[in-house]
C-alpha cells in the first residue's frame, strides 16, 4: 500500500528488461537449445512475436488512436484541494464506443511523464468530442497533472472494464455506492441509467472537503425528479458502517438492488460482505477496487 504507482511500474518495466538479457544466456547455455537449431529458431519466433505485440498493443496502436482522434487537453479544473478533473478533447469519439464506468491507460506527452501510463476512470459520460477524468494527487505522476497545459497531447489505450450501467438488470433499483475519489466512475455512471431508474447513491467521505463532484451529483439527483436518491456520508467508518443492517437502514431495497461499487479495498470488502449477508446474488454485485487503478 505505500509503494507509490510509479515504483510499482518500474518494477514491471524491469522485468521486460530482465527477460530480455537473459535471452541470449538461453540461446547459448540453455540444454535444450545447444544442440538443437530448430528450437532455437522456435524460440526466437516466441521472442520476436511477444515483442511485436508489446510494440503494438502498448505504443504503436495506441499513438495511431490518439493521433487518429487528436486528443490534447482542454482544461485543467481544481475540484478539491488534492483532486482535480482534467478535460481532453478530440474528434469522432464515439467511435470508441467508450462507457462511463470504463478506464483509460492515460499518457500525457508533457515531457515529463510521457513514458508512464497511468489507469484513469472516467468521470462524466463520454461525448463526441470531450473525455474527462477526475484524479486525487497520490503519487508523482497524479501530482503533476494540476500543471498539464492547454493543448499537451494525449495517448491513451482502451477503454477497458465492464463496470458500466449495462452490467444491471433493465428495471431494477440501482444502489451506487462510492468511496472518497472512487465516486468519480459512479458519477459517469448515473448519467447513462435510463431516466425512470430507482437510484441509490451512497457516497462515503472523511470530511466535507472530500465530497468530489457534489455540485454535479446534486444537479443530476435533482434533475431526476425524484428517481435518485444521494447520501452523502461524511465523518468516520465508525459513524458510518458499512454493515447489512446500516445499509439495509438507508436503502430499504438494498437486497433487491443491483450493487454497483467503487472504492478503497477495505470498504468494498465491507459492502460485499453485507451484500451477502442480505443474500444479493453474486451477478448483482459490480465492485471496482480503487488501488493503483483510478487514482
Amino acid at each position: 500500500r505505500r509503494m507509490t504507482y510509479e515504483t510499482w511500474w518500474m518494477i514491471h518495466v524491469y522485468s521486460y528488461l530482465g527477460i530480455a538479457l537473459s535471452f541470449m544466456h538461453q540461446i547459448e547455455s540453455g540444454s535444450m537449445f545447444v544442440n538443437n537449431e530448430n528450437m532455437k529458431k522456435w524460440w526466437l519466433a516466441l521472442f520476436i512475436a511477444v515483442f511485436a505485440a508489446i510494440l503494438g498493443f502498448r505504443w504503436v496502436i495506441p499513438f495511431a488512436r490518439s493521433s487518429k482522434y487528436d486528443l490534447r487537453v482542454e482544461k485543467v479544473v481544481r475540484e478539491t484541494r488534492n483532486t482535480i478533473s482534467v478535460v481532453v478533447r478530440g474528434r469522432n469519439l464515439a467511435d470508441l464506443n467508450a462507457r462511463g464506468g470504463q478506464f483509460f491507460g492515460w499518457r500525457f506527452l508533457d515531457g515529463k511523464h510521457w513514458w508512464e501510463s497511468h489507469p484513469y476512470s472516467l468521470s462524466a459520460a463520454p461525448t463526441n468530442n470531450r473525455l474527462r477524468i477526475t484524479v486525487k494527487a497520490l503519487g508523482d505522476s497524479s501530482s503533476q497533472l494540476s500543471k498539464l497545459k492547454v493543448g499537451t497531447r494525449v495517448f491513451i489505450e482502451g477503454p477497458y472494464g465492464i463496470f458500466k450501467a449495462s452490467a444491471a438488470r433493465a428495471g431494477r433499483h440501482i444502489v451506487l455506492i462510492g468511496g472518497g475519489v472512487g465516486i468519480t466512475p459512479l458519477r459517469a455512471i448515473m448519467e447513462e441509467f435510463d431516466p425512470t431508474t430507482q437510484i441509490d447513491v451512497l457516497y462515503r467521505a472523511s470530511t466535507k472537503e472530500d465530497l468530489v463532484l457534489k455540485a454535479e451529483m446534486d444537479y443530476l439527483a435533482e434533475r431526476s425528479n425524484g428517481s435518485m436518491r444521494i447520501h452523502y456520508l461524511v465523518g468516520s467508518r465508525k459513524n458510518h458502517p458499512m454493515d447489512a443492517r446500516s445499509l439495509k437502514g438507508l436503502v430499504p431495497t438494498f437486497a433487491d438492488s443491483d450493487i454497483y461499487i467503487c472504492g478503497p479495498e477495505p470498504l468494498v470488502s465491507a459492502v460485499r460482505k453485507a451484500a451477502e449477508d442480505l443474500g444479493v446474488p453474486k451477478n448483482r454485485f459490480h465492485d471496482e477496487a480503487f488501488a493503483f487503478h483510478s487514482e
